[in-house]
């Protein structure tokens, strides 16, 4: 056999495409509620949560965490500092828009039941975190990294490009579910490189990024700390917490596997730390290789380099940067405003036929739905280049109009 990989079970159960009876009730009920809130029938807490304040900023963050109930805060509150800012307020048309944003090219369901199902199908608890996922998502201006450009990022954010350039995190390949791999290279990150605002936007960067590379029909991810050479000074709180908070509650059912690879001694003092503080379910995410034998269990060796990971892909990270006048495109607001126009029409559309649909909640599907989120997926690719700056992986043709297409070189196994 060319590797020790151990193919996981495929998971469908509360899958989009996969839904029985009561669970497609449950999604009706979840859009009845949505769309009430979107149009300013039912109030909702239109603030922000204490917990988006200086995320992973604070000139402190290099601390260790305390207990669960403040790991997360950002500094003062509002009541322990005169000069707070005010916090924002969302509307529903705010929540609306950004809902949309969001979506991009995958179906609007897929969102919803992420949510749906790390709140056990609980719609009170999944709409509380739903929203506070879109507030987020505003707060936090992803917007701009999708827009801006690599220089434009770095010219923000000082070494932004630096991050890229010495490979301390990127996403390359898949494994055979086409879950994406985003490795992390530990050892190359010690917090006084760079501004703290720097690597937490790259890394809220690489997660839209991942989402890029998520071929129809994949939901999940799987990220690989790597560990080798890791010592305290490249340890960084504020980094493990927003790590932590994103797939908790930003981007739930995404983490596939996390593979903490090759930890030394040092780590597991550290992990005694972390481990309480996750959530049940993402806790049962993480898995520990000691060395690429282990690894292979999870990833086959023909998508591991052979640089480092023993695998058997002839492949070594490079970062290509921008080309002169790649983003012109962007440039042609007359057409951007054609096809943002037609978006919004399908969008509008959607929303017409799942209006109709939830009148009557009655667990069954509504095939014309499907066909409109296939309406959009295509839409979006023509959309795209004229509202996303290009970035890494469309560099190397992984994510072109639409598609994915990782390459592996692979070379024989030597026997």
């Amino acid at each position: 056999m060319s590797s020790a990989y151990v193919k996981p079970a495929v998971i469908t159960d509360g899958r989009l495409g996969h839904l029985t009876p009561e669970q497609t009730e449950k999604l009706q009920q979840f859009w009845v509620r949505l769309y009430d809130i979107f149009d300013g029938k039912t109030p909702f807490d239109q603030t922000a949560p204490s917990s988006f304040k200086g995320q992973a900023r604070d000139e402190d963050a290099g601390a260790a965490p305390a207990p669960k109930a403040s790991w997360f805060g950002r500094g003062k509150s509002a009541s322990e500092s005169s000069s707070a800012p005010v916090p924002p307020r969302f509307t529903g048309q705010d929540l609306y828009v950004c809902f949309w944003k969001l979506t991009m090219m995958d179906h609007p369901d897929l969102i919803i039941l992420k949510f749906i199902r790390a709140r056990k199908w609980v719609l009170d608890d999944a709409m509380k975190m739903f929203l506070n996922a879109l507030k987020w998502r505003i707060v936090e201006r992803l917007d701009e990294l999708v827009e801006l450009s690599d220089v434009e990022l770095d010219a923000k954010y000082p070494k932004f490009i630096e991050q890229m350039r010495i490979g301390k995190g990127y996403l390359r390949g898949a494994d055979p579910l086409d879950r994406p791999m985003s490795v992390v290279n530990t050892r190359l990150h010690h917090k006084a490189d760079q501004p703290a605002e720097t690597i937490h936007r790259f890394t809220l960067y690489t997660m839209e990024c991942g989402r890029t590379v998520l071929p129809q029909g994949a939901e999940t991810v799987i990220v690989i700390f790597d560990l080798s050479n890791f010592g305290l000074d490249n340890m960084d709180w504020g980094f493990v917490r927003l790590f932590v908070q994103c797939f908790e509650s930003y981007y739930p059912e995404t983490l596939g596997v996390c593979v903490v690879h090759r930890a030394p001694f040092v780590f597991w003092g550290l992990w005694k730390l972390i481990q309480p503080l996750l959530d049940p379910v993402v806790a049962t995410k993480f898995v520990f290789t000691r060395n690429n034998e282990e690894l292979h269990k999870v990833v086959p060796r023909e998508r591991l380099p052979i640089t480092h990971y023993g695998g058997l892909d002839d492949w070594t990270y490079k970062y290509v940067p921008a080309a002169p006048g790649e983003d012109d495109v962007m440039k042609d607001v007359a057409k951007k405003e054609e096809l943002l126009t037609e978006r919004h029409a399908l969008e509008e559309t959607f929303d017409r036929v799942t209006r109709e649909w939830i009148k009557n909640v009655n667990g069954k599907n509504a095939p014309e739905r499907d066909e409109i989120a296939q309406q959009l997926r295509e839409q979006y690719t023509r959309l795209s280049p004229y509202v996303r700056a290009t970035n890494l992986y469309k560099r190397w043709g992984v994510a072109v109009d639409g598609r994915v297409n990782w390459t592996y070189n692979v070379v024989p196994e030597q026997k």
